[in-house]
């Protein structure tokens, strides 16, 4: 399903052959929305999409549909080629254990000389992504007022990197939500965002390292 999303996502006109925009996918006849629905997507999801009868316990208990955001993320900087200088999961080390946010984490980071790069990926495509957005608020809102009173040897900055996956509002809801909490909210599928965004990756990976030597993935 997400291969076929991903493949969607890039098209720009739908009325090609069958089998052109996605091997895995067939395009049937085209159809309308019915007159009075608000919200489009959530009734193309829950009258076109394949819906998987819930047993009992699948109601008590729902998994997650697809991959976790920061594992989408990863393979984005995998995709670019500059994985190798991003971390996963920041906890703050300064912090005791009995301290109540010493479990605190953000998803990805790069850690430089001068520099502290704190990433969230926004996937634009998830269901729930006012709720992501919202915990990466509070996410980056939280250790903000631990770094005021933390003694730290560089600057860190909080950014938020959206893959749109086609669902160009949630750019906007990234900006806006996130105004206050983020530095930087940019739209990796915009060229001219992403190729600053990932050479400040491997600039400030590299200022950590030895010159001469890179870190292994």
């Amino acid at each position: 399903m997400h291969a076929i999303l991903d493949a969607l996502a890039s098209t720009s006109r739908f009325d090609m052959p069958s089998g052109e925009v996605s091997p895995l996918a067939r395009l049937g006849d085209e159809l309308h929305i019915p007159e009075g629905v608000t919200n489009p997507r959530a009734w193309l999801e829950k009258y076109l999409l394949p819906q998987k009868p819930l047993s009992d316990q699948d109601a008590k208990e729902v998994a997650p549909r697809g991959p976790n955001r920061d594992t989408i993320g990863q393979r984005f900087f995998e995709q670019w080629q500059v994985a190798q200088f991003v971390q996963r999961r920041y906890a703050p080390s300064f912090l005791p254990r009995t301290h109540p946010k010493a479990a605190a984490k953000v998803s990805q980071f790069v850690d430089g000389r001068q520099e502290l790069l704190l990433m969230e990926p926004v996937v634009g495509t998830r269901v729930h992504l006012e709720d992501d957005l919202q915990a990466i608020s509070q996410e980056f809102l939280a250790f903000r007022e631990l770094f005021r009173t933390a003694n730290m040897n560089k600057q860190p900055v909080f950014i938020a990197y959206v893959m749109t996956r086609g669902h160009m509002a949630a750019v906007g809801a990234a900006h806006q939500v996130l105004s206050k909490a983020a530095d930087l909210v940019i739209n990796v599928d915009d060229p001219t965002q992403r190729e600053p965004f990932l050479k400040r990756i491997v600039d400030v990976g590299s200022s950590a390292t030895p010159q001469g030597k890179l870190p292994l993935q």
